[in-house]
C-alpha cells in the first residue's frame, strides 16, 4: 500500500506514509491537527493582451458531496471506501469523523490548516444507522471537455464569479492563458490530446503559481503531481503571452475533434442556424466577421462593447463571444488555399436570435460611425433565421439556381441546332434505325486521326466541302473516299445537286 497524508504550510507539504493492514488506527496515529497558514491563490494581473484565466471547476475535495455515491459527505455512523484499485488525491478542508476507512494503494489526502479524521466508537447519533459510501471514480474527467472549464479576465472576476462566454475551442485553455486550479482543492485530469505537449502561460496549483518550465516539470514528476495529471500529453507552462494587440489565435483547432466529443448539442429553435468557427454547435444568434487594420485593440474593442451595449438592460440576457479565428480560405467555396485573420463576435440570446440580430445591427451602426478610429476596416452580419422568416439568401440563391439551368438549356439547344453537339446514339433496335453518336462533332477527314476500329460512315465532300466543286472528276477520284472518326464516308455523285451525305 502506497497511500500518503500531507499537510500544508506556505506551499511546503510534509508526508506522512500509511502502511499495514489495521487503516484506522494508523489513521488515528498519523492524523495530526496542525495549525498552518491558509494558501490564499496570489497572481497579478501581468501579461499582454488577449490572455485570460481558465478555471478547472470538478475537484476531488472530501467536503464535496457530489464526489460521494450517496451524494452526501460521510459522517461519523459511515464506513468510507476509496476504490483499491483507483489513484486519487484528495483535499480535506476540516475535522470529520468515521466508522471505517478503506484507502486506495496509491493515494494521498491533502489536510487543510486544522483538518483531519477520527474513528468513532460505536454508532454516532448525529448521523444515522450509518452506509458504505464511496468515493467517485475522477479518472474521466478530460482537459479537453470545455463544460469543465470557467473563464475571466481577471482574477477578481474569476472569484467573483463574472465569466466569460467562448466558443468551445477557446473554452478550453488556450496557448496565452493562465490556468488556475482551486488554492484550497485538489483534482484529477486527463491531459491526453492529439499533440504530445500542452503549451500554456502558467498553471495554478494549490495556491502556487508555476510559469518555469523546470519548476513546473518536476511537480509533475512528484507525488502529488503523478495524481493530479494523468494522459498522454504533458502540460507545459512558460509560454509566451500574446504580443500583438489585435489578439492571437487559440491554438486548440489541432485538438477541435476531440474537443466536441465531449459536447452534446442541444435542439435549435430557429430556421438557420449558425456554426462560428471554433464551435461544435449550430447556434441561434448572430455573427459579425471584423477585417481590421493593425491599429485595432481586440480587448479596447471588447471594453467598448460592453460599456455601450453590453450594460444596457435591455441586452443583460445576451452573451458574447470575441476573438481573433483564422478563416480558411477556399477557391470556388471547395479548394483550400490558405487562411485570412479576422476577428469574430459570436452573439446569443438563448432564444431565436432575434435579441442578438438586434445587438449585431446597433454594433454594425456604431462600426459605421467610428470604425476607422477604432481600427476596423469593414464588417459584416452573419443573423440566424427563426420559422417563417423572410430568408432573402435563399431566395435569390434559389432563383440563380433557375437561371442557370435555363441558360445551360438554351446553349445546348443552340449547338443541337447548329450541328455541332448531335443526340446521343439510341441501342440498335430491328425496326429502329441506330441514331448517329454525341461524340460526333464536325467531321474530320484527316484518316491519320483514327484510332479505332471504322463503322463505315463516310463524308460527302458536296455537303461539307463545296469548293471540291470545282472539279467535278475528282467526285469519281479515289480522294472522293476517306476514312475519319465516324466512320468511311464517299461521295453520291447522283446526288450531288442537293449536297446530300450518305453514311454506311
Amino acid at each position: 500500500m502506497n497511500f500518503s497524508s500531507k499537510q500544508c504550510c506556505s506551499h511546503v507539504c510534509h508526508k506522512v506514509g500509511i502502511k499495514g493492514h489495521n487503516i484506522f488506527r494508523s489513521l488515528a496515529q498519523t492524523f495530526k491537527m496542525l495549525k498552518v497558514a491558509q494558501v490564499l491563490l496570489i497572481c497579478s494581473l501581468v501579461g499582454a493582451t488577449n490572455a485570460l484565466y481558465k478555471q478547472w471547476i470538478p475537484d476531488t475535495n472530501y467536503e464535496n458531496k457530489t464526489n460521494w455515491d450517496k451524494g452526501k459527505v460521510p459522517c461519523g455512523s459511515d464506513t468510507v471506501q476509496f476504490s483499491s484499485q483507483r489513484k486519487v488525491s484528495v483535499f480535506v478542508e476540516t475535522t470529520h469523523a468515521v466508522q471505517e476507512m478503506v484507502l486506495p494503494l496509491e493515494g494521498e489526502l491533502i489536510l487543510n490548516s486544522g483538518a483531519g479524521f477520527y474513528v468513532v466508537s460505536g454508532q454516532d447519533p448525529d448521523c444515522g444507522a450509518g452506509v458504505r459510501t464511496e468515493f467517485k471514480d475522477a479518472d474521466l474527467l478530460q482537459w479537453f471537455n470545455p463544460a469543465l472549464w470557467q473563464a475571466a479576465a481577471t482574477l477578481n472576476d474569476l472569484q467573483d464569479g463574472h465569466f466569460l462566454f467562448s466558443v468551445h475551442e477557446e473554452s478550453v485553455p488556450c496557448q496565452q492563458d493562465d490556468v488556475v486550479f482551486k488554492a484550497l482543492s485538489s483534482f484529477r485530469v486527463d491531459t491526453s490530446s492529439s499533440q504530445t505537449t500542452i503549451p500554456v502561460k502558467s498553471v495554478s496549483v494549490l495556491g502556487k503559481v508555476f510559469d518555469s518550465k523546470s519548476e513546473f516539470s518536476e511537480y509533475l514528476s512528484s507525488q502529488s503531481g503523478l495524481l493530479q495529471f494523468h494522459g498522454s500529453s504533458s502540460v507545459t507552462v512558460g509560454n509566451p503571452s500574446c504580443g500583438d494587440a489585435t489578439g492571437c489565435d487559440c491554438g486548440n483547432s489541432v485538438n477541435h475533434e476531440r474537443i466536441c466529443s465531449t459536447v452534446t448539442c442541444g435542439t435549435l429553435s430557429c430556421e438557420k442556424p449558425l456554426l462560428p468557427i471554433g464551435h461544435c454547435c449550430e447556434v441561434c444568434g448572430a455573427i459579425i466577421v471584423i477585417h481590421y487594420s493593425d491599429s485595432f485593440n481586440l480587448e479596447n474593442y471588447r471594453g467598448r462593447i460592453r460599456h455601450l451595449f453590453l450594460s444596457l438592460p435591455k441586452y443583460e440576457s445576451i452573451q458574447m463571444a470575441m476573438s481573433k479565428i483564422l478563416k480558411p480560405q477556399r477557391l470556388m467555396g471547395i479548394i483550400p488555399f490558405g487562411s485570412s485573420p479576422e476577428i469574430q463576435v459570436v452573439i446569443l440570446d438563448g432564444e431565436t436570435g432575434k435579441l442578438s440580430e438586434a445587438l449585431a445591427q446597433d454594433m454594425i451602426k456604431d462600426i459605421i460611425s467610428h470604425g476607422m478610429n477604432l481600427g476596423i476596416a469593414g464588417a459584416e452580419i452573419q443573423p440566424a433565421r427563426e420559422p417563417g422568416s423572410n430568408n432573402t439568401g435563399t431566395v435569390v440563391g434559389a432563383v440563380f439556381g433557375v437561371l442557370l439551368v435555363v441558360t445551360l438549356i438554351v446553349i445546348v439547344v443552340v449547338l443541337l441546332h447548329k450541328g455541332i453537339v448531335q443526340m446521343p446514339s439510341m441501342p440498335s433496335m430491328p425496326s429502329m434505325p441506330s441514331m448517329p453518336s454525341l461524340s460526333r462533332f464536325r467531321r474530320n477527314t484527316d484518316v491519320d486521326d483514327l484510332d479505332g476500329a471504322a463503322d463505315r460512315g463516310f463524308d460527302n465532300p458536296i455537303f461539307d466541302k463545296p469548293d471540291m466543286l470545282n472539279n467535278i472528276s475528282d467526285l469519281y477520284s479515289t480522294d472522293s473516299i476517306s476514312m475519319t472518326q465516324t466512320g468511311v464516308h464517299f461521295i453520291n455523285p447522283a446526288y450531288d445537286e442537293n449536297e446530300t451525305d450518305f453514311t454506311i
